[in-house]
């Protein structure tokens, strides 16, 4: 059976009409001209309101995509040095600036945190597109015992996720608690982690989503630096110097959860795959089976598997006694 959609799938792979548009317009007009372009569509009777306000909306991601396939997809600091993201950020703050009749430094300083804020939001979604969707389950049981058990002492250089990128899903009963949407305690149940190079080290960014009783949606957003021949708890400790009282309070449990996953999926700890879509699995065995060196075969096999990736979950839990 399908599993419920994820914030992925309601934020991405719902959004995808939406999404293409914006891709053809960053294509056609370029950035400093696809959103001016899109709303002159709409003058016209060309465009509804609705599908060019989501152009709009995921004009950044479009762009987002575009640099992070030529960078790396998973090389966060590389895609903001990248010339066509400096120019995409700048045109960006200087349009809001224009439509809001305020050019302040203070107005500046604002927007230019917002829009570095919708990157990082945007580009976990690329991200995790891009490098497969893998999808992470573990057992409540497990989670508790990860949290409490990891051990702070670990160093950076022993912790190394199992995939790059992947969605953890986590039970509500494993008690981890964000923040949710008007600020009352929330349980976090899907953690986005990307591994990234940075220097002297890798960086994990972390999306911790959750959802409170009324089904809205809250997340935060955390980078997470691991130093070489540092600790966990340092790196904690300074992920939490950096980010100061604002910082959501949930995203050291999970954290720790994330390097606790690290060491038992590194150690051997059993992990069961569940297929919920066949297609997948055959096609992920026909994968498996091909050589590497036939390069086109498994580009074509890599293509049909994306468009019903993941098709399976990976779930941790307790061995059995």
């Amino acid at each position: 059976m399908r599993p419920s959609p994820t914030e992925f799938d309601h934020q991405y792979t719902e959004q995808r009409r939406s999404i293409e548009l914006a891709r053809r317009y960053l294509e056609k007009e370029g950035v400093t001209r696809m959103y001016d372009a899109l709303t002159k569509e709409v003058e016209r009777g060309r465009l509804s309101v609705q599908d060019a306000s989501g152009a709009i909306r995921f004009g950044l991601l479009a762009i987002i995509e575009r640099v992070a396939e030529r960078v790396g997809y998973t090389r966060y600091v590389d895609m903001l040095k990248d010339p066509e993201m400096l120019d995409a950020l700048r045109f960006m703050l200087d349009d809001i600036c224009r439509r809001k009749g305020v050019d302040t430094f203070e107005f500046r300083q604002q927007w230019a945190h917002t829009n570095l804020q919708a990157v990082l939001r945007d580009w976990h979604l690329v991200v995790h597109e891009e490098r497969g969707r893998h999808r992470y389950e573990v057992a409540a049981d497990l989670a508790r015992r990860l949290v409490s058990e990891t051990p702070g002492s670990l160093v950076a250089e022993s912790l190394k996720l199992p995939m790059d990128s992947f969605v953890l899903l986590v039970s509500p009963e494993a008690g981890l608690v964000g923040q949710g949407p008007d600020g009352t305690p929330t349980p976090i149940t899907e953690i986005y982690a990307v591994e990234s190079p940075a220097p002297e080290g890798k960086a994990w960014y972390l999306w911790l989503s959750m959802r409170d009783a009324a089904n809205r949606a809250a997340r935060a957003l955390v980078n997470v630096y691991l130093q070489d021949s540092r600790t966990l708890d340092d790196a904690i400790a300074f992920t939490r110097e950096q980010g100061g009282p604002q910082q959501d309070p949930g995203w050291e449990d999970c954290c720790r959860l994330l390097a606790g996953v690290a060491r038992y999926v590194a150690e051997g700890g059993p992990v069961r795959e569940v297929w919920y879509d066949a297609t997948a699995r055959e096609l992920h065995e026909k994968l498996a089976a091909t050589p590497k060196s036939a390069k086109p075969e498994r580009e074509k096999l890599r293509e049909r598997l994306r468009a019903v990736s993941p098709g399976r979950t990976l779930v941790l839990e307790e061995p059995s006694r």
